[in-house]
């Protein structure tokens, strides 16, 4: 639900949303085959994010999918085969837990001598945290937290900016998309969040929105409306006047800081440093007060059995069961979609396990829209 969610070249700040062509091979083997679709773990050729931006990555994708409609049939079988390798597929449970080890993973490998991972973690209730997830599926709301060497010199931003670069090239987006419009992780130094959080703060303090935190932090508890749980966040932008901070940098980092008090924590690097951290942030009153996810009403209300999951998740309940007696050509027509749904470019045969049944994305681009 962010704006701006960016993909850096591994070498510079800079960014590029344009998707790349692959190369193209004749479907005669299985190695050529597996080669084919092989390339298909870098981001770069999908650059989903930008599509608005630059029309021509859809088309560019289409190409770039053209091998799938190639494939012989006496070798569909062997490349839905190869896929299940891959990706654990259609076991839910294993394929959630991958995308989770993938993140964490890669999260960790991105570092480099001037950063590294404190904390990292996402959303308990999306299809990951929820263990309902598909191959090539984003992992919302994630967040990573990193510590700046004190002898590199350079800003926060620019190490910040290194590292998503290296996090966009070496994902494997077959298991973990982050092509999926605003799913890229959060990612702040401890420098840049102590700092804002300070910001936030004294905006909140100033305006005297800090006199309510209890009633937010009650309706925190309750609310999963977005239009009416993020009333302190509306309130909070009519009083920015982005002296300070833009409201759209308090908009992001308010989805960043929630995703750190309410998110599962997928990985820490001391449990003492994590103490740090959540002691901040549970003696701020912008973020005691912050509800633009309701990520943590979700979560209570999902397990005590006041709200279902999203009834594209229940239907992946049985999938594993019932992919296996699929028809061969099912199968492969199945897999094809879920190769093309790491840029949500899937077909609609199979919209009930990838399409939301309700406006719950509308509700959270109104309540954005108001602010920023």
């Amino acid at each position: 639900m962010k704006v701006g969610a960016v993909h850096p070249n591994s070498s510079t700040v800079g960014f590029n949303g344009i998707a790349q062509k692959m190369p193209q091979y004749a479907m005669n083997t299985a190695e050529n085959m597996y080669s084919q679709y092989n390339y298909l773990r870098y981001a770069k050729y999908y650059e989903a994010l930008d599509d608005r931006i630059f029309p021509q990555n859809k088309r560019i994708r289409q190409e770039n999918f053209s091998f799938l409609e190639r494939i012989p049939d006496y070798l569909k079988g062997k490349f839905v085969d190869f896929y299940k390798w891959i990706t654990d597929f259609p076991n839910i449970y294993t394929v959630s837990a991958k995308i989770e080890k993938e993140f964490v993973n890669n999260a960790v490998n991105a570092s480099n001598s001037d950063v590294k991972v404190l904390m990292a973690g996402y959303d308990p209730v999306c299809s990951v945290g929820l263990k309902h997830a598909l191959p090539g599926s984003d992992i919302d709301k994630a967040y990573i937290i990193l510590e700046k060497d004190q002898r590199s010199l350079s800003s926060d931003e620019y190490y910040v900016g290194r590292y998503k670069g290296a996090l966009w090239n070496n994902v494997d987006q077959r298991i973990l998309s982050l092509n999926n419009e605003n799913t890229f992780p959060e990612v702040y130094t401890t420098g840049q969040m102590y700092r804002i959080l300070d910001v936030l703060d004294d905006i909140t303090r100033q305006s005297g929105l800090s006199n309510s935190v209890e009633y937010y932090k009650y309706k925190r508890e309750l609310d999963i409306n977005p239009l009416t749980a993020g009333e302190f966040n509306i309130k909070f932008a009519k009083v920015n006047n982005e002296n300070r901070i833009s409201k759209e940098g308090a908009k992001n980092f308010a989805y960043f800081i929630e995703a750190v008090r309410d998110g599962k924590l997928a990985y820490s690097l001391d449990d003492k440093i994590t103490g740090v951290i959540r002691e901040r942030v549970n003696s701020s009153p912008f973020a005691q007060m912050s509800n633009v996810t309701q990520m943590g009403a979700h979560e209570r209300q999902i397990k005590s059995g006041m709200k279902l999951i999203k009834s594209k998740l229940r239907n992946r309940e049985e999938l594993a069961h019932d992919f296996n007696y699929w028809g061969p050509n099912d199968q492969f027509e199945f897999v094809k979609d879920l190769v093309k749904s790491v840029s949500k470019d899937q077909g609609t045969k199979f919209d009930k396990y990838f399409q939301n049944d309700d406006d719950i994305a509308e509700r959270f681009n109104r309540l954005n829209r108001q602010l920023v």
